[in-house]
């Protein structure tokens, strides 16, 4: 018998899966993981063979797209003293003030200034305290702050480094994207709030300030805001979405299933509030059909 071809998709976006150099089945647009065995590929040997050769090595370069928008393009560099006498530069493009704490925002980096500097050990005690399910095909750590440095300033103040890719931008730079696109943006933080339900944990107020997205794949982060996480049986992070998610889009694009979710009071917990938006994507975008940014 022929060798026929097998169209391998993602479950989670409906994109199609691409070999990496490890020999991983890696969606490249939501992040999600597989390993297929040659017997897997019994009846499919094209399949194997074509993916192989076209995809492997490929698939790490496109994995590392830069700065796909090209939002990159202004910064300014800002200098931090710390306590030894240290001098840290920083290329920074965009800056927030919040309430006891500075952001600036570069292309690969993100430095947090908290006036209490004990707001460092919070935030690296809830991200590393985390436990994640054994199907977490996902690897969610990933969508979490990653801490390179941190340091005790002059003034007493507290500073942290988190890494993030270049084509991750914060969340507050876009507006009147299209449903479709917000949707799968919708998609990721449910995931997310999965893995906050799954540790009895709650931001007790999300702000847009809080999100982190990358265009092209449409995947979210929550880098900032862990300073502030609880346990506690409350998910304001569901309602706070929302709120979020409403700012970004134009909603005239939205299907009547997507705005009556959006304006709707969260389930109880973060499992029932993402079947009910699956429900949505199924009826409302017609499943999960993977659609480019703000297309």
């Amino acid at each position: 018998m022929d060798s026929k071809l097998l169209n391998v998709r993602c479950d989670n976006c409906g994109a199609e899966y691409r070999i990496n150099s490890r020999g991983e089945m890696v969606c490249r647009f939501c992040g999600s993981v597989i390993y297929l065995s040659d017997k897997d590929f019994e009846k499919y040997k094209r399949t194997r063979d074509e993916m192989l050769m076209n995809d492997r090595f490929m698939n790490d370069e496109i994995q590392e797209d830069g700065d796909v928008l090209g939002l990159w393009r202004c910064g300014s560099t800002v200098n931090f003293t710390a306590k030894t006498g240290t001098v840290i530069s920083f290329e920074s493009f965009y800056s927030v003030i919040l309430p006891g704490k500075e952001i600036y925002i570069g292309s690969e980096k993100v430095a947090v200034i908290f006036d209490d500097k004990e707001d460092i050990t919070r935030t690296s005690d809830n991200v590393a305290k985390m436990l994640y399910p054994s199907a977490d095909i996902k690897g969610l750590n990933k969508y979490l702050p990653n801490i390179k440095y941190r340091a005790e300033l002059e003034d007493g103040k507290g500073l942290m480094i988190l890494s993030k890719a270049e084509n991750v931008y914060p969340i507050f730079l876009f507006e009147n994207l299209k449903a479709t696109t917000v949707a799968w943006m919708i998609s990721r933080f449910e995931n997310l709030g999965c893995l906050l339900e799954f540790n009895d944990k709650d931001f007790p107020a999300l702000r847009a300030e809080d999100v982190f997205i990358n265009p092209k794949t449409h995947e979210l982060f929550l880098l900032g805001g862990w300073e502030t996480v609880r346990s506690t049986p409350r998910r304001n992070y569901l309602a706070d979405f929302r709120t979020i998610a409403k700012s970004i889009m134009d909603e005239s694009t939205a299907p009547e299933q997507c705005i009556a979710f959006l304006n709707r009071e969260p389930e109880s917990t973060a499992y029932d509030d993402f079947k009910l938006w699956d429900f949505v994507i199924m009826n409302g975008f017609n499943g999960h059909n993977f659609r480019k940014f703000n297309e």
